[in-house]
């Protein structure tokens, strides 16, 4: 009692995980990642994004993300499909077909088979492991050793969650390969030229210009009366009373005499 809890069962762990426990054997048929993007010109946007949307669903996939865009006569749309991936080939051919014509197309097919099968022979072995330190667990007599096994109890049973996510996601996306489509419709540069342009708004944008030129004015002879002539007619009378002053002055002076010769 007291002892080493693992040492309690030698070669239990050992014999858990020996290969007697392995991972299923996978399947004959590889397990392929598909992704892609594509950009496409169409003439009618919603009408395409209708028909693509209606040849994936037949196909057995679905649309995962979608966005679309109208400003200034710009009209486009981004739409990510879930297609499965025995229909790959035949959805990619469908989706070219409803373009005007197809502006770029990128795809890319990763195997992950052997990631899959690595993932499957670890769970399996951790899950042995498991089961062996359950076994332990139950022959523990004193909570130092409870304690002990259930630490490691926690941390492979945190492993074996962790790859069993890993390995779902990648079956997953094996299963449906996911693809972007952008959609673009021709721009029309003399609807361009002339949206948003109306001869009503450009008259009445006129005649506030020159209503406001106006009131320029307006504002501008207030200020010359109200503020500059008053300062300035002063100004004027004491000028011109300095001038007359002067030439009074310079009247009053005796003429110079010319020298006799």
């Amino acid at each position: 009692a007291g002892g080493d809890p693992f040492a309690e069962a030698p070669g239990e762990l050992s014999d858990a995980t020996d290969g007697t426990n392995q991972a299923p054997q996978a399947n004959d048929a590889p397990l392929i990642v598909h992704t892609g993007s594509m950009s496409l010109e169409v003439s009618d946007l919603r009408a395409t994004i209708d028909q693509a949307t209606a040849l994936v669903s037949s196909l057995g996939g679905s649309v995962a993300e979608s966005h679309e865009e109208n400003s200034d006569g710009h009209q486009g749309a981004t739409v990510t499909y879930r297609i499965p991936a025995e229909r790959w080939t035949e959805a990619l051919a469908g989706l070219r077909a409803l373009g005007q014509r197809v502006l770029s197309e990128d795809t890319d097919a990763q195997d992950v088979t052997t990631q899959v099968i690595d993932l499957d022979a670890r769970i399996a072995n951790l899950q042995a492991s498991e089961l062996a330190l359950q076994g332990i667990m139950g022959r523990a007599t004193t909570i130092t050793d409870v304690l002990k096994v259930q630490q490691e109890l926690t941390a492979v049973r945190g492993n074996i969650e962790s790859m069993i996510a890993q390995r779902d996601q990648l079956a997953n996306q094996a299963a449906l390969g996911t693809l972007e489509v952008a959609y673009t419709v021709p721009v029309d540069e003399a609807a361009v030229a002339t949206s948003g342009w109306d001869f009503g708004r450009e008259v009445d944008g006129a005649l506030a210009a020159l209503v406001r030129v106006g009131q320029g004015l307006a504002s501008l002879t207030v200020w010359l009366l109200i503020v500059v002539l008053p300062v300035l007619i002063p100004l004027a009378l004491i000028g011109y009373v300095a001038v007359r002053v002067r030439r009074w002055y310079l009247g009053r002076q005796p003429a110079p005499r010319t020298p006799s010769v």
